[in-house]
């Protein structure tokens, strides 16, 4: 794919725009209108922030108004844009765009002088600030990042969702130079041309990526961040046009973007790199060093404000008088908006921690309904396991498969698997709701690494069911951004420990995504990945990081221990309208169990006991709650009767469940297969040890002995299977550990 540069190319006069109809009068002088305000909000931001009204890191967009303003301008209403943490111009120019009338305009730029004040009247509640500023509920804004490439996966998910519902709209994805040098970058364009997506990849290149030049400065000591001198030509890699335009200039902005947009309608991806520059520095303590006054001079003789001016002036379609006017109208806005948020009251601290997770509730009746239930699927595991201990038959498979025939016909349940269990819970819920995705490595025609949607592709389709490239980034923020535009994605990430390469996209961009926009978004998601020892594959693939998961506000995590628990549980997650991380245990898809063949769900947040005891509480998940129960079958030989509670969801954790418990038995063991510093276990206990019951009282008050959390070695999961099991608790420990708790 060849580069065009249309700077080499003459721009239309704005009076053949008008007689072709692709602008009005009034529209082109309201760019120079919202190039104003920008620039107005963006010098009043700088005297604030030195005055410290406004607190915190601000990313000026003074200088850069043209890209904004003209992109935008070539929109249509629904379209969607991407966001930076230089993000003040899209939110700016996007906001214009939806007022319907000028009280419409003042109030969205009252909103943002708020927010970037840390009001409550801010379009995030005070929540997002400077590098965070977005409407995303109106103005179909997916938001702005603070981290740099950040924004580019969830608008590749956002073009996905665009084309799947086939609604015709097309996403903007503006980012800087700076982020041209990430990894998420590469992995986004990649992606977003394998998939031709509805995409415009609006590269903002001011030449500098904080201090670094992107190719070079006359400054001794400066270095560069590029060997090339364009980012249009990395468009060849991924196979699609890119062309570079005069980022200064609205008219040949708009152009530019028009003729983009019109092929991305056509799920043609483009890349247009603007070539503009920001009059300020990185942040207001940039020093801007690494730059010459020279320099500066040169760009600022080509001001959007004064190239756009001079345009009508020569046209004859404004007089100085007009332009002034608009000027003034724009000024008296940004002051206007300064007094509003100066006026406006602060967030309240008692609604801190409102709007981090979307609330989830359940019937008492569901939940005392499902204990019923989950009690029976248990019972009939264990005859079924039985039945297969004492059975007779040629050959193992003989012994098992009669085993479930005659379980089966008896109960009228199946007896399945973990794997494919889960299998079963995507693939109802892709018929319940056709809103529901897959995506990920390997996910269709091989079926997934663990066969979890083995099958699948027959029946969904490609549509559906998207294999991708490696790119955990790109598939996580692309599931973000897919949700956030109304799709259901279920992101398949191989083994848990890839989320390490993921973790931007699925805190930053996933779990915090609807707190720091103030409640208005939703991220629908499921990350289904797998974790855990047992296959001897080492360090890199057998780790358990669901404390790392468990930490971030805004996260469900969800971690079956029974084919029963994986389909409901995975089902309830796909339903939820939280960002779930859904975790399976590696050495336990061909776990067998009871599962009920009518539809259900179960409830996230409530843990199960899956034996009562009387003597010790012990409290797992996932494989563990199984050994768990091998270890209270040897207690009770012993005389000890423990009550084993599987947790199922590690968050939100069900403390009370787990509370009523151990003031019944008076001892507690957390064990967890995760490492044992901040693991999960000590969490357990920590919530434990502070819980308030109704009589005042608190969980330590009713502990007969010391807690014990029992989790992995502090070392890296190792290759031996003797190893491994030296290295996490197993049945014979949990054993030992409770007979000593007990004083036997």
């Amino acid at each position: 794919m060849s580069v065009t540069d249309l700077r080499n190319q003459p721009v239309a006069k704005i009076n053949d725009l008008i007689k072709k109809k692709v602008v009005t009068l009034e529209q082109v002088k309201d760019w120079l209108r919202s190039i104003y305000e920008i620039r107005f909000f963006e010098e009043k931001v700088y005297d604030l922030l030195g005055q410290n009204v406004i607190k915190g890191a601000s990313h000026l967009y003074a200088g850069e108004e043209a890209v904004a303003v003209g992109a935008i301008a070539a929109m249509e209403k629904g379209d969607v844009i991407g966001s930076t943490h230089r993000g003040h111009g899209h939110c700016g120019a996007v906001g214009n765009k939806y007022a319907a009338n000028n009280a419409e305009r003042q109030d969205h730029w009252n909103k943002m002088m708020a927010e970037l004040m840390g009001k409550e009247t801010g379009y995030c509640k005070g929540r997002g600030g400077s590098m965070h500023i977005a409407d995303v509920d109106k103005c179909h804004n997916l938001g702005s990042t603070g981290i740099v490439g950040g924004n580019q996966p969830p608008a590749v998910g956002a073009a996905m969702a665009e084309k799947y519902k086939k609604t015709g709209k097309v996403v903007l994805s503006f980012f800087g130079d700076g982020s041209t040098n990430t990894g998420t970058f590469h992995e986004s364009m990649n992606m977003a041309s394998v998939l031709d997506l509805p995409l415009v990849a609006v590269v903002e290149n001011n030449l500098y990526g904080m201090s670094v030049p992107f190719s070079g400065s006359e400054v001794p000591g400066t270095v560069r961040a590029s060997n090339i001198v364009d980012v249009a030509d990395r468009g060849a890699a991924y196979n699609i046009p890119a062309m570079i335009v005069d980022g200064q200039d609205v008219v040949a902005v708009f152009l530019a973007l028009q003729k983009a947009i019109e092929n991305a309608r056509q799920n043609k991806m483009s890349m247009v790199e603007a070539k503009t520059y920001r009059w300020y520095g990185h942040s207001r303590s940039d020093p801007r060093e690494y730059r010459t006054k020279d320099e500066e001079k040169v760009w600022k003789e080509r001001d959007p404000i004064i190239v756009l001016s001079q345009k009508l002036i020569a046209e004859k379609l404004a007089t100085q008088a007009e332009l002034d006017a608009i000027k003034d109208m724009a000024f008296n806005e940004i002051e206007i908006a300064t007094k509003f948020a100066i006026e406006s009251p602060n967030p309240n601290p008692a609604e801190l921690a409102m709007d981090v997770y979307v609330e989830e509730s359940y019937p008492q009746a569901m939940i005392d309904a499902e204990k019923l239930t989950a009690a029976k699927m248990m019972t009939i595991t264990e005859e079924f396991e039985k039945a297969v201990a004492t059975g007779t038959g040629k050959s193992k498979k003989e012994i098992a498969d009669n085993a479930k025939a005659a379980i089966q016909q008896k109960y009228g349940v199946e007896i399945t698997t973990i794997g494919n269990a889960l299998v079963a819970a995507q693939s109802e819920e892709m018929r319940r709701d056709k809103n529901v995705i897959i995506m990920g490595e390997d996910v269709g025609l091989y079926g997934g690494a663990y066969a979890a949607t083995r099958g699948m592709l027959k029946e969904f389709g490609e549509e559906r069911i998207i294999d991708t490239a490696i790119s955990e980034a790109a598939i996580t923020g692309a599931a973000v951004g897919a949700a956030l535009r109304g799709l259901r994605p279920i992101a398949e990430i191989m083994y848990v420990d890839f989320i390490t390469i993921a973790m931007d996209q699925l805190v930053h961009n996933g779990a915090y995504n609807r707190y720091m926009f103030g409640g208005k978004a939703k991220v629908p998601m499921v990350l289904r990945s797998e974790g855990g020892v047992g296959r001897c594959i080492a360090a890199h693939h057998s780790e358990s990081l669901e404390a790392w998961l468990m930490h971030v506000p805004g996260l469900y995590v969800v971690m079956p221990s029974t084919p029963y628990e994986a389909k409901g549980l995975l089902k309830s997650a796909i339903r939820s309208d939280n960002c779930v991380v859904f975790i399976e245990h590696k050495a336990t898809y061909g776990q067998l169990g009871a599962v009920p063949t009518e539809e259900y769900t179960i409830p996230l947040g409530v843990a199960d006991v899956k034996k009562t005891g009387k003597d010790v509480t012990i409290v797992s998940y996932s494989r563990m709650v199984m050994w768990c129960l091998q270890a209270a079958k040897k207690l009770a030989e012993m005389g000890i009767d423990a009550e084993v509670i599987d947790i199922r969801t590690v968050k939100p954790l069900d403390i009370k469940t787990i509370a009523n418990s151990v003031r019944k038995t008076g001892k507690l063991v957390a064990v967890s297969e995760g490492f044992a510093m901040c693991g999960v276990g000590r969490e357990i206990i920590g919530q434990y040890m502070s819980y308030k019951f109704e009589d005042g009282r608190s969980g330590f008050d009713y502990l007969d002995a010391q807690p014990i959390s029992m989790a992995g070695e502090d070392v890296p999961p190792p290759m031996a299977e003797v190893l491994e099991m030296a290295s996490i608790p197993t049945p014979d420990k949990i054993v030992a550990q409770v007979k000593a708790i007990c004083g036997k």
